[in-house]
Parts: structure tokens; C-alpha cells; sequence
């Protein structure tokens, strides 16, 4: 029967063990030292060799003659195929209390042939509470002749009462070099031809991970009889050769978005992972960016530059590429239909407006109404109305009363808006605020809240539609948190989203109408706000009461032009 190649060349001895250097010399030293202790945490990404040491660990400290750290192959413990005194334990199916209950009435035992009793606990974050709780007193105090290895991929996971009582052992990704040095030397012993270049390609998509990168040098082994070129790689984990990466690039830097969609198209019928290929995209335009920003650095860990040549991109539209497909990837991870979130982000990377929006920190706001205030150009005799000179002095001094001031947003030709906007009260926008908030609560229904989330699932739909896109968008980037027969309260992560919700009040309450087939008042409130009305409303603290609403949205949002421009006319130019 065939033996998958991760099996049949695990590390038998701690010098097989790949990449781990300073772990394998730990564990050497506490052995030639008869310092060893009686648990250990092994932590660390998936395939790099926690469970492969703890195998090898438990066969030296039982061999009865070791010679240099190398189990002897030849005394009983060494011979025996199912050793009794080395226990593995996958906690991920053997979590609970009963079994490490189980665990405990048997760590007394004497081992059957060797000095040790070993227990190997894999994935041991999946543990209850419970079972952690269990396992304190016998870690903490366990006979002299019991070890206990815990292998982790997840170790803040594990409550510090357990890590307290362990030494810990955290294990690295291993290097590309290492890999690739391991995997060329099992494919000259398994006579399988490959080109050094697809031994790379390997490497980098286990991501540090041997186990990972044995499996896939099995699997294109079994692709092709021939030898295994770095495109069969591709072709085998539907990833991006760097030609169609540098095609692809080139296609945004001259805003080609027909052909862009096309290509996806073509990759979508190919199966192709739309989130894989988008880490990808981002991962080739940072090379590139070090190319150009960082060349000497680029060319010790790069040998390939020639291919980045003849790319013609600036800097500045690579490091906005990277930030939008880096927030396009969140957006990806949360809907089901990941390859529209990727068109989307696309659509705004090769639209020249929507480039020249100010970045926000946050991930959420690809579709966000830039906000700007409006830059009047005042000729100096129409200037010289607006202020007035101290008498007896030639200097000018500004007005004394003091003028409010208000939000001035961006205008909209969208009719989902309605009317153009020019500026808000937020006074009254905050009263209305606290209105709505009271409204929802007052007549809260958590039956109707669970119906309206699954209703506003729909609103992805309009995302593409010029009228409804941007604030479909705005809907989705919240999260409904209260809902009554009439109101809505949205929560967003900050109070600038929250503020940029609300100055949008007439637009999304459309689009949610468009979607529901009934009109509902909206109003939304950043996390922090939340947290204090939910403290509120389930303690009890304050009664919320149901009013009605006397300000009308029309009154909140001004059409009309500000002070300069109605004494002033049309002298008076935005920009």
C-alpha cells in the first residue's frame, strides 16, 4: 500500500527535525543534562513539527541506550510498533471532563518497558473548561515518572494557569530555503522530476508549513508523469502564475476593466479561490512596490527583477491598490459571493474619481460620500461687507457674534438621495437622533429584529445599481442592532461612520424601503454609543418612551445655499 510522502518521511531522529534549530538544541541539551521536565507546550502553525519532536522526544527519553540524543532502534521500546507508555490524545474529539478524568485515574500506573510515561495531547486548546480544570492539579503535581507534551496551534487559547505549569516551546514557519533544501532532497529519493522553480512555488504556498508542502509534492507527482513545472503547481491549487499576475496588473494601471472582468469571469469557471487569488494580487503588488521603492533590499530576497521591468505604475496607485484590496479581502471573508466584493473593488481602483478620496482607517468605507466644504473665492470689495472697522483705526476686525457651525456634505446627483444637500443642523439631527433611539426601543420586538436581518440580506442585490450602490453598501457595512414595527438602529464601529449614516438619512431610508416594501425611520450610533444604550435599556437605568417625531428630514438636511452665497450671488464659485 502506498505511503503518503508526509508519513513515510517523518523525523525519526531530532536532527530530521526541519527548521526548528534552537527548539531541537533545547531539547537536546535538557536530555544530555537529565534536565527534563515534566510538561511541555509545543505551539506553533500547523505542519512544522510539533508532533513530529514530541514522537521523537518520547523515544529518546525511553531508549534505553540512547547514543547522542538517537533513539538505539534495537531495545524493546525502540521495537515496539504500538508503544503503551507513549499516549497520543487528540483533544479536538476528546474534550471533556470524563476524559481527561479517565486520564488522571491512570497517570499512577507505572509505564509497561521504559523510564516514562508520555502523554501527547494534540490540538490541546479544544479542551472545556471543564477538562482544563480537570487537568490542573495532575499537571501541576504529576508522578515522577509521568511527561506531558501539549501540541498547539491556538496557545491564547489555553488559560495561563495551564501555560504557568509548562515549558514552552514556540515553533516557527519554517524558511522557504529549508523547505525547498528538504523537499529537493525526498524527490531525488523518490526519483520525481522538478524544476527548482516549482520547488519555490511549493514552498511559498505552504506558507511555512512542511507538512503542507510534502502534500502537494505528492499530489503533483500524481499530476503528471513528466516533470513538474512551477505552471502544474498553479494549475493544481488554482493559483495565479507571476505572467498572469504582471498581466492583470498592467491591466489596472491602464484602467482596462473590461478586459479585468473577463479575465475573472475566466477565472470563476476554472473554480478558481476568489480570496487566494486576491492575497495573491496583493502580494505580487507589494514585491513590486519594493522593487521600486526599495530595490537593493528587493534584490537580495528577489532574484527575478527583471520581470517587474516594464510595468508601468507609480507607487502611490500600487500602495492604493494594496489598501483596497486589502479591505476588498474583509469584505470577501463575510458574504457568500466573494467574486462580486473582488468586481466592486475593481470597479473603484480603475475609476480615477474614486481614487481621489481620502483613505479612512476603516475597512468599511469603499463606498463612503467624500465629505468636503465648500472653497468660496470673495472678491475684496464683496469681503468688506462682511466686517467692520474699529474706529478710529485703519485695521479690520472680524464680526463678534459668533456664527454656528455647521456639516457640509458632498452633493449628490443620485436620485435614491433626492434632494441636493448641502449642509446639516446637526442640532436638530441630534435630537431626532435621540428620538428614533427612544422610538425603537420603546416598542423593541426581537422577533421582528431577527426577520428584518434576514430581509436586509437582500440589499447586496442593489449594490450594482448606479442609484441604490453606494448606499446599499452603507446598509451592509452595519450591523442592525434594535427593531421595532417603525424604527431601525444600525451600529457602526465609529462615530465617524455613525455621523456619515445619519447625514445620508434620506437616501438609505429609500434603499431600505426599495428593499422591505415598507418605509421605516433609521438612525444609526457608533459601537461606544451602543454599548451604553444596551447597558441602559436591559438594566433598566432609564425608561425609554415613545414620542413623536416633530422634525422633519427636509429641516435637517439644507438644500439652500449658505450665508455667502445668499448675500453674495452668484460671485460666489464652488469648487
Amino acid at each position: 500500500m502506498y505511503q503518503a510522502l508526509y508519513r513515510k518521511y517523518r523525523p525519526k531522529t531530532l536532527e530530521d527535525i526541519c527548521g526548528q534549530e534552537a527548539i531541537v538544541k533545547i531539547i537536546k541539551n535538557s536530555i544530555l543534562n537529565n534536565k527534563i521536565s515534566h510538561a511541555y507546550l509545543f505551539a506553533g502553525p500547523r505542519g512544522t513539527g510539533k508532533t513530529s519532536l514530541a514522537k521523537v522526544f518520547s523515544k529518546i527519553v525511553n531508549c534505553e541506550n540512547p547514543i547522542d540524543c538517537k533513539p538505539c532502534g534495537k531495545c524493546v521500546n525502540c521495537t515496539q510498533i504500538n508503544n503503551s507508555d507513549i499516549i497520543e490524545i487528540d483533544a479536538a474529539s476528546n474534550n471533556g471532563v470524563d476524559e481527561i478524568r479517565e486520564l488522571r485515574s491512570k497517570v499512577n500506573l507505572v509505564p509497561s518497558y521504559g523510564k516514562y510515561k508520555i502523554y501527547i495531547i494534540d490540538e490541546v486548546h479544544m479542551l472545556t473548561t471543564g477538562a482544563f480544570n480537570a487537568l490542573l492539579k495532575t499537571l501541576e503535581e504529576p508522578p515522577a515518572h509521568i511527561i506531558f507534551i501539549l501540541a498547539t496551534t491556538d496557545p491564547h487559547k489555553i488559560p495561563e494557569t495551564i501555560i504557568s505549569r509548562c515549558q514552552r516551546l514556540d515553533f516557527k514557519k519554517i524558511s522557504l530555503e529549508a523547505i525547498v533544501n528538504r523537499l529537493r532532497n525526498i524527490a531525488e529519493k523518490e526519483n520525481i522530476q522538478i524544476e527548482d522553480s516549482a520547488l519555490k512555488e511549493i514552498a511559498i504556498l505552504s506558507d511555512g508549513g512542511m507538512r503542507d508542502s510534502l502534500g502537494m509534492l505528492d499530489e503533483a507527482a500524481s499530476y503528471t508523469s513528466e516533470k513538474i513545472t512551477e505552471q502544474d503547481i498553479h494549475d493544481i491549487n488554482g493559483t495565479l502564475t507571476k505572467k498572469d499576475l504582471v498581466g492583470l496588473v498592467e491591466m489596472f494601471s491602464k484602467n482596462d476593466l473590461e478586459n479585468v472582468l473577463k479575465t475573472f469571469d475566466n477565472y470563476n469557471s476554472k473554480g478558481k479561490n476568489f480570496v487566494k487569488l486576491t492575497e495573491e494580487i496583493i502580494l505580487f503588488m507589494r514585491d513590486l512596490l519594493m522593487y521600486k521603492k526599495a530595490p537593493k533590499y528587493f534584490s537580495t530576497v528577489n532574484n527575478n527583477t527583471d520581470l517587474y521591468e516594464d510595468i508601468n505604475i507609480t507607487s502611490n496607485l500600487l500602495i492604493k491598490y494594496i489598501e483596497e484590496l486589502n479591505d476588498c479581502i474583509i469584505n470577501m471573508k463575510t458574504t457568500n459571493n466573494p467574486k462580486l466584493m473582488l468586481e466592486l473593488s475593481v470597479i473603484k481602483m480603475v475609476s480615477k474619481d474614486d481614487l481621489n478620496l481620502p483613505k479612512e482607517n476603516n475597512s468599511q468605507n469603499i463606498f463612503r460620500e467624500n465629505a468636503e466644504v465648500a472653497q468660496a473665492k470673495i472678491i475684496p470689495e464683496a469681503l468688506s461687507k462682511l466686517v467692520e472697522k474699529d474706529p478710529g483705526t485703519t485695521s479690520v476686525k472680524k464680526e463678534s457674534k459668533p456664527i454656528e457651525k455647521e456639516r457640509k456634505i458632498k452633493k449628490e446627483d443620485n436620485p435614491a438621495l433626492g434632494n441636493s444637500v448641502d449642509k446639516v443642523d446637526n442640532e436638530k439631527l441630534e435630537k431626532l437622533k435621540t428620538i428614533r433611539i427612544d422610538n425603537t426601543l420603546a416598542h423593541f420586538n426581537k422577533r421582528h429584529l431577527l426577520e428584518m436581518k434576514k430581509i436586509l440580506d437582500k440589499v447586496q442585490g442593489l449594490l450594482l445599481d448606479p442609484d441604490y450602490g453606494k448606499s446599499a453598501s452603507m446598509v451592509m457595512d452595519g450591523t442592525l442592532k434594535a427593531a421595532s414595527e417603525e424604527n431601525l438602529i444600525f451600529m457602526y464601529k465609529t462615530r465617524h461612520l455613525s455621523n456619515l449614516f445619519n447625514e445620508n438619512l434620506i437616501m438609505l431610508e429609500k434603499t431600505i424601503e426599495k428593499v422591505c416594501g415598507k418605509h421605516y425611520n433609521v438612525i444609526a450610533v457608533s459601537e461606544e454609543e451602543w454599548e451604553k444604550i444596551k447597558k441602559e435599556f436591559n438594566g433598566k437605568l432609564r425608561k425609554f418612551v415613545y414620542q413623536k417625531e416633530d422634525i422633519k428630514l427636509e429641516e435637517i438636511f439644507s438644500s439652500q445655499k449658505d450665508e455667502l452665497s445668499s448675500l453674495f450671488g452668484d460671485i460666489i464659485e464652488y469648487s
